[in-house]
């Protein structure tokens, strides 16, 4: 009997020192996560998409596009295999032992294609470098001199039902989303300038945006409603688009000093609104907007 266990502790210690205190055959690891979606619906891809970093691989699931993987912490890329659907690649973020990395939703679609802008600073319009970009999946830093940045391998569906939505993320400056909606020529995708305003004391403690209301939409909920916002008023092009989440309505935007013109609308209904901000710290209430 005695034997027997000195050689099954034997085994156990063996085992332990093998994984590497749990990083598999590879070493010391972290731990990925996320999920894979197509573009075209934001439903997952049935069949499963295969997830691939190095030699580790894993099927994400049918009902959400999940996955998890381990991998080495010399890991840079993951690449997102789907049937019938172009690779995708994604870089990974420096890794750290023990770690797991939400990456969040990663998406696919039938064609790839690249989104280019600039990032400014709303009241000075000096370009600001290496601000974090967002985007579908996709990371990019904006140039330290010029502000541009160019997402390369971003997934688009020419049918597809979605507006992508990103977002940039600056130290000392308000997150910012924005539409990815601009026309595609020769597989570019060009979103202009993306204005970012700066935290100081002068923003509204607390609040979101200086410019608030409800949109009601009869017989429906207010999801999917889009804000398009028009400065000045007679542009014909608008120069940031908003699409609503919540059912009840409410809504809060960031407007610099200016004339605007916002236009709202879900499926033909319709309202429309002229606002004048003079100020930063100026909130203004547009009440109810109900949709014609």
């Amino acid at each position: 009997m005695r034997t027997l266990l000195s050689l099954l502790s034997l085994l156990i210690v063996f085992g332990l020192s093998a994984c590497g205190g749990g990083g598999g055959s590879f070493g010391p690891s972290a731990l990925l996560q996320g999920r894979v979606v197509l573009v075209g619906t934001g439903q997952p891809p049935n069949p499963p998409a295969t997830v691939i970093v190095g030699a580790q691989r894993v099927q994400t699931s049918t009902q959400e596009g999940a996955f998890q993987l381990r991998v080495p912490l010399n890991a840079t890329q993951l690449i997102v295999r789907t049937p019938g659907l172009p690779d995708f690649t994604f870089n990974l973020p420096p890794l750290q032992t023990g770690q797991t990395v939400d990456l969040g939703d990663l998406y696919v679609g039938s064609q790839t294609i690249s989104v280019q802008g600039r990032i400014v600073d709303a009241l000075t319009q000096q370009p600001i470098g290496d601000a974090t970009i967002a985007l579908l999946g996709q990371r990019a830093l904006s140039n330290s001199t010029t502000g541009r940045f160019t997402l390369n391998g971003v997934a688009y569906d020419p049918q597809g039902i979605l507006d992508p939505e990103g977002e940039v993320q600056k130290d000392g400056y308000i997150p910012r989303r924005f539409l990815a909606d601009a026309p595609v020529i020769d597989g570019v995708m060009d979103v202009g300038d993306l204005l970012l305003l700066r935290q100081t004391d002068d923003n509204p403690p607390g609040q979101p945006g200086n410019v608030r209301g409800v949109v009601q939409v009869p017989a429906s909920d207010a999801v999917g409603v889009r804000i398009d916002i028009y400065s000045p008023p007679g542009a014909s092009v608008p120069n940031e688009s908003v699409i609503l989440s919540q059912a009840n309505g409410a809504f809060q935007l960031w407007l610099l000093p200016a004339q605007y013109r916002l236009v709202f609308t879900k499926g033909s209904r319709i309202a429309e609104r002229t606002v004048t901000v003079t100020s930063l710290t100026q909130e203004i209430d547009l009440g109810v907007i109900q949709l014609q």
